[in-house]
């Protein structure tokens, strides 16, 4: 089946709402796991949107394809983000916030619809959450200034059943105009899947 056009996959994601970003060009809307190999099962998507929050974080909506069907999410920015010295003999500043991945709808369920078999977990989520909140850190960059050139970001899932902890990656790139969720470990698949799908 072909992959829906870009204006297409913008129509279905962003109905309704003002976006204060350029919707990316055609090649910037991927395939979600092109770049993925066969230990890791990385996501990568175009970023379609982004926009001061009420709260005044960031909310950044990207879109993407999985097999020819549009996919895509919300990923949220919270307004906090503390300055923290990782060492005390290392010149190197991070920022601790929090990061939340919010639900857009159908596009976010047939995305955890992906998620759960390209992790091969199989358990067949109903639909995705309508929020899933994260502790964040940044290993790259400064949460607060994307404009300042590629942010890694660290994220947990954290929760008193240990079964239920994950953690993630997330990659944010304004420059070329892409997202990613990338793996941290194989490990936490189950429990990823398990956070972001609706009770």
């Amino acid at each position: 089946m072909k992959a829906p056009t870009l204006w297409t996959l913008l129509a279905l994601c962003l109905a309704g709402c003002q976006e204060k970003a350029a919707p990316p060009p055609p090649s910037l809307v991927p395939e979600i796991a092109s770049g993925s190999d066969e230990t890791f099962r990385d996501l990568q998507f175009g970023i379609a949107g982004r926009e001061r929050t009420a709260d005044g974080g960031q909310l950044i909506r990207v879109v993407g394809v999985h097999h020819g069907t549009s996919v895509g999410l919300a990923v949220v920015l919270g307004p906090t983000w503390h300055e923290t010295q990782r060492a005390p003999n290392v010149a190197l500043t991070s920022f601790s916030g929090t990061v939340t991945l919010r639900s857009m709808g159908p596009q976010s369920d047939q995305l955890l619809t992906a998620i759960d078999e390209l992790y091969a977990t199989g358990q067949r989520p109903r639909g995705m959450r309508q929020e899933t909140p994260f502790a964040a850190i940044s290993l790259r960059g400064d949460p607060r200034h994307l404009e300042g050139g590629l942010t890694k970001i660290k994220l947990f899932f954290e929760s008193t059943d240990q079964t239920r902890y994950a953690e993630l990656f997330l990659d944010i790139n304004l420059s070329t105009g892409i997202l990613s969720l990338n793996e941290k470990d194989p490990d936490y698949r189950n429990a990823i899947v398990r956070a972001l799908a609706a009770p």
